[in-house]
């Protein structure tokens, strides 16, 4: 796990995307209130994988993935030109089980959290157009809303505690409900971040630039046709 802020390998030709969590997202303080804002009003968990909605509260319509094959088809989307998609070996990117989900999270007890909070499967991609600008998104998908609500709220921890050298301001991003955005930056590198939630997914988006411009509206975009994507 990237505890503090990392710049790009300069001598690597596998460059590591383990999950930033010192600029993952400040997703709100408390399970409930993420709840609320995330979609999941009158969601009740069903069988794994799937979210039934309530004949009472019309919640998102959400199309679940059946197979890791599902979740890469969702994250087919449109890269700002000269960002070219990078091969899975490059950052290690791609179909994430539990034991990769738990090795990119990068804490002690992640594979213990992973399972309690029914992990079901992951993927990630890489888009880069040079060694400092590139993007990452990570889509997990869990087997409700519950689920990934919970895992969403464990990001927020490490993005809200201070690290030195760091600077690190929120932002918003009113057209989706709940979604949370930090920019992150020091003397040297930067990184805007979009997390949210949707159904049973819990999705992270991660720009990262030599600095903080044009680094936000980037991430809003990328998030933006993400979810609807979802």
């Amino acid at each position: 796990m990237l505890k503090g802020l990392v710049p790009q390998a300069e001598t690597s030709s596998v460059k590591s995307v383990t999950r930033p969590r010192w600029a993952a997202l400040a997703v709100l303080a408390t399970l409930p209130l993420l709840a609320a804002c995330s979609g999941g009003d009158g969601e009740q968990s069903t069988a794994e994988g799937q979210v039934e909605s309530s004949t009472t509260t019309r919640a998102p319509s959400v199309k679940v993935a059946k197979s890791y094959e599902d979740l890469a088809k969702a994250l087919n989307i449109s890269a700002p030109d000269g960002y070219m998609l990078q091969p899975d070996q490059v950052g290690d990117t791609g179909p994430s089980d539990i034991e990769k989900a738990s090795r990119d999270d990068g804490g002690a007890d992640a594979r213990d959290f992973l399972t309690r909070t029914r992990f079901v499967r992951g993927y990630q991609r890489m888009w880069s157009r040079s060694e400092t600008d590139d993007f990452v998104v990570y889509l997990y998908q869990f087997a409700d809303t519950a689920g990934a609500v919970e895992y969403t709220n464990r990001l927020s921890t490490d993005a809200t505690t201070p690290t030195s050298g760091v600077t690190i301001g929120q932002f918003n991003l009113p057209s989706i409900h709940g979604a949370v955005g930090v920019n992150a930056s020091d003397r040297a590198f930067a990184t805007s971040s979009v997390t949210f939630v949707k159904g049973p997914y819990s999705v992270q988006i991660v720009v990262s630039g030599s600095t903080l411009t044009g680094l936000q509206p980037l991430a809003s975009a990328l998030a933006e046709e993400q979810y609807s994507r979802l």
